[in-house]
């Protein structure tokens, strides 16, 4: 049995649900306790957050924070970031030396591989708070350099074309948000950008002019998916 989700669970949430992250030590508690610092699965090289359940650590983070709060997906390594870390692990060149830009970035796993593999420079976006002091903490704990960059880039697509390489994984699962996503990554290919996709079977992802370099059956949690493993493919856009 599926366990019962609270009532605010959304896959995404506007900007004004979001809450200032919490003070580091206060996080670093939360984390240790309902998700657990630890090798990524398919990706050992690399750490991360993963959550025990979705119920325990979305009830702890809203306890903390005193309110509601969108879905924690920063304390998971979702399917389509473990899928760019492999690749990018395993062809160290499409990042070393460049600067790199992780679109979506969540808990981090994608940001962590283009460090570890050499990347001038990593940048790691999202829009929600907790996310980035998420992947912060874990990039911390690895030695590791990630910047946060906290901002909808959607509203600001001309930051796109500061960076060599633009990484996106796992974003295409709600309508009103994968057009903007999609023209997002074509202003950073049109600008000269190595733009790498991955997609786990989510609904509004679109193929069209991407070539596939990588597929894997990477493990989820059963709670937050409702399946044990989702097909992950890495695509260049070309």
């Amino acid at each position: 049995m599926q366990p019962k989700l609270p009532e605010s669970f959304s896959p995404t949430a506007p900007r004004s649900e979001f809450a200032p992250a919490p003070a580091d030590a206060a996080l670093a508690e939360l984390l240790d306790r309902c998700a657990p610092f630890g090798p990524v699965p398919l990706v050992p090289e690399i750490s991360a957050f993963r959550g025990k359940g979705v119920v325990a650590v979305w009830e702890a983070a809203e306890r903390l924070a005193g309110r509601q709060l969108p879905a924690p997906f920063w304390a998971y390594p979702w399917a389509g970031g473990v899928a760019l870390a492999r690749l990018i692990l395993d062809r160290p060149e499409h990042v070393a030396g460049r600067r790199v830009l992780d679109v979506g970035a969540g808990g981090g796993v994608a940001s962590f591989a283009a460090a570890r593999a050499g990347a001038a420079e990593v940048v790691a976006n999202d829009i929600d708070p907790w996310a980035l002091a998420t992947l912060r903490l874990a990039a911390a704990r690895q030695g590791l350099a990630v910047t946060p960059l906290l901002a909808d880039l959607t509203a600001e697509p001309r930051r796109v074309e500061a960076f060599d390489v633009v990484l996106c994984g796992d974003l295409a699962y709600e309508r009103r948000r994968a057009a903007p996503q999609r023209a997002l990554l074509a202003r950073a290919r049109t600008a000269g950008a190595d733009v790498l996709v991955a997609d786990a079977e989510r609904a509004y992802f679109d193929a069209t002019g991407l070539e596939p370099l990588l597929e894997l059956r990477v493990p989820v949690p059963r709670d937050l998916e409702g399946v044990t493993e989702r097909r992950a493919v890495v695509y260049a856009w070309r």
